[in-house]
């Protein structure tokens, strides 16, 4: 294949899922209705402790619960397809989405080019004050100074799995996901890899999914509480690495208690001028990570207790 003429026959989806069968059916019928046709689509099952459900057109996979980073490889395993897309099992894709990713690798042909496309929220999801901070404190996705940035280099950092797609034969040179990170920071590690083997990140903004995720505190909490353990790993594989969650954490639960006043009233500062609205920001995401703080800093240790008595174990 060249890659100038690359086509939605020439590309497999993967798609890691865990016990979300509803989601996945609204995922898997965004991609019956793309405006590109041809593609094969990829479900690896992470975890035999799951019945499957009948998927027709679907090439399905079940495997040990090992993680979404191993179920990617799996499913990778299974094409001969020149282009791997990777999306999660939450992301409704929107009509043109491969189409736009397509059209991305023949207009950057080079083996080390990947397209990273755009992660919005469904409009199902609550616009709540929750969500908003998720959004412009970057907490999931960077993709506000992206945004501000204006520029097409996403750099490796920004390797989002939930929306990204490349040649499979550059993600076979980089070895895949490291199968060590079962969930969280899998991401950073593949992206700082690839980055070292000269891969290109290439924001393509229009190729654009919508998350279907609403959270609740206590899913937030889980969720930070698997950055903790995700950090301790990155930061013993690579000393480069310094845990930025753990850094910010550890600093608001060291400050003086932030007033509930700055959530609410971030929300009403205007984005210009700028200077102004980040001292709204700053506090307001201090006082989120405060309350995140006591989640966060137990899993840490515990984490810490695992490492230190798997290498007395060694």
């Amino acid at each position: 294949m060249s890659a100038t003429n690359v086509t939605a026959q020439d590309l497999s989806i993967v798609i890691p899922t865990r016990r979300r069968w509803d989601t996945l059916s609204l995922t898997l019928g965004a991609l019956d209705q793309q405006t590109e046709q041809g593609f094969e689509t990829i479900v690896v099952v992470d975890g035999t402790d799951q019945e499957v459900p009948p998927i027709p057109d679907v090439k399905i996979l079940q495997q040990e619960h090992a993680g979404p980073g191993a179920a990617r490889n799996y499913g990778v395993s299974a094409s001969d397809r020149a282009l791997v897309l990777f999306i999660g099992d939450d992301m409704i894709p929107r009509r043109d989405f491969v189409a736009r990713h397509v059209a991305r690798h023949r207009s950057c042909p080079s083996d080390e080019a990947v397209a990273l496309g755009r992660i919005v929220w469904h409009p199902s999801v609550p616009r709540d004050r929750l969500h908003r901070w998720l959004d412009w404190s970057c907490a999931l996705f960077d993709y506000r100074q992206l945004e501000d940035e204006g520029a097409e280099d996403a750099q490796w950092s920004r390797f989002y799995s939930s929306n990204v797609s490349l040649k499979r034969d550059f993600f076979l040179s980089t070895g895949g996901f490291d199968p060590d990170f079962v969930y969280d920071y899998e991401d950073l590690d593949f992206g700082w890899r690839a980055g070292e083997l000269g891969m290109q990140l290439i924001y393509e903004r229009r190729a654009l999914v919508e998350h279907l995720h609403p959270y609740d505190w206590a899913t937030l909490e889980r969720r930070y509480r698997s950055h903790a353990a995700g950090e301790q790993l990155m930061a013993a594989k690579h000393k480069w690495f310094k845990p930025w969650f753990h850094g910010h954490i550890t600093a608001a639960a060291n400050a003086p208690a932030t007033s509930r006043a700055f959530p609410l009233l971030v929300d009403l500062i205007p984005r210009r001028p700028r200077r102004v609205r980040r001292a709204f920001e700053w506090r307001a995401d201090r006082y989120y990570l405060q309350r995140l703080a006591p989640a966060f800093l137990e899993a840490w240790e515990e984490a810490g207790a695992t490492d230190a008595a798997a290498a007395r174990n060694g």
